[in-house]
């Protein structure tokens, strides 16, 4: 499953981006079906983030083994690893704190800027993930050129 890591990582990037346009475009128009629509894309980015997670682990796991690698791209490694898991969790946590303000019909959940803002802040954050994931694959790509 490891080898899935980079199939799985596109998920969560492509649905954050969308939950993140289709709260802007709620809030701006105050539509709520595009709310809600933006909520069904963060909790189906928390599944998909929680399968590129499970796999990466399994790639670190994998990578970790080949110590003379490991120790050359350990700095991109960690930081993306690191990185990574904090995003799951955070992605996790919001819809979680999302579902939660919507079954206890909570007006600012549906209406307002917090989700919004807070699906912009985690399209950016995905993105930051992706991006050190690509800086990764850069060190990685690198290390076999310079080895042989």
């Amino acid at each position: 499953m490891a080898e899935l890591h980079p199939f799985f990582v596109h998920f969560p990037i492509a649905l954050l981006l969308a939950a993140a346009l289709f709260d802007l475009y709620g809030t701006l128009k105050q539509r709520s079906p595009s709310m809600m629509a933006a909520y069904v894309l963060q909790l189906m980015a928390a599944i998909s983030a929680i399968l590129a997670a499970f796999s990466g682990n399994l790639a670190e796991t994998a990578l970790a083994s080949q110590e003379l690698l490991a120790e050359n791209v350990s700095e991109s490694f960690d930081l993306h690893i690191s990185f990574g898991n904090a995003v799951v969790w955070i992605i996790i946590l919001v819809v979680i704190g999302r579902t939660f303000a919507i079954l206890e019909k909570k007006s600012w959940a549906t209406q307002g800027w917090v989700f919004p803002i807070v699906s912009i802040g985690l399209a950016g954050l995905v993105l930051v993930t992706g991006l050190l994931g690509g800086a990764l694959s850069q060190d990685i790509l690198q290390y076999f050129i310079n080895k042989h």
